[in-house]
This record gives C-alpha cells, sequence and structure tokens, in this order.
C-alpha cells in the first residue's frame, strides 16, 4: 500500500502504519492512492491482452511491476502533477482552519 511519506512528522499506529500529521501530506497520500488505483486499472486492461505462456506472464514479474507501480504513484504524487492535491487542500484548507478556531 501507499503510505509512504518522508516530509514532516508522522505517527505510527499500534501496527505500525504511517498517519499523515497534515492535510498536505493527506492530500498528497490520496493523490498517490489515486494514481495507484488508475496505473493498476489500465495494467489490467493489458493483461487481458496478455498471454499466459508469455515471457512477461510470472507472478514474480507482476510483482515487481506492482512494486513500480506504488514508487511511480508516490514519485508522481509528491510532484502534485495531476493537481489532485493542490484541490483537496485548497477545497478542505477552510474545514481545517474552522475546526481548529473553534476549539
Amino acid at each position: 500500500m501507499i503510505d509512504s511519506i518522508s516530509r514532516g512528522a508522522v505517527t505510527a499506529d499500534f501496527i505500525g502504519s504511517k498517519r499523515p500529521q497534515g492535510l498536505e501530506q493527506a492530500a498528497e497520500q490520496f493523490e498517490a492512492m489515486f494514481l495507484r488505483n488508475m496505473l493498476q486499472a489500465m495494467r489490467k486492461s493489458t493483461d487481458v491482452l496478455a498471454s499466459e505462456d508469455g515471457m512477461f506472464s510470472s507472478k514474480e514479474s507482476r510483482n515487481l511491476r506492482d512494486f513500480y507501480d506504488d514508487a511511480l504513484a508516490q514519485n508522481l504524487a509528491s510532484q502534485r502533477s495531476t493537481g489532485i492535491a493542490s484541490l483537496l487542500i485548497q477545497q478542505l484548507s477552510p474545514l481545517v482552519e474552522k475546526s481548529t478556531s473553534s476549539s
């Protein structure tokens, strides 16, 4: 799963999974998840056309491809090239400011 966050403070729950501390980290993580799902759907469409006995149709190559897709999605999300994280931050920041000022 895509949840490696390299910037800022991150806390972990009792099973060790990282949770984002801020809106920007959560938005970036959401963008990475979205991109990963999009890559996965694209791969499924090409897997239908691939033959079972092809050179690149082994379980190991699919696992490596999935690791690559995770890294690619995380890299693209950290660049914020699609704008999803920026839009989430723009839309949700007034809500976050409201909840922190009322506390």
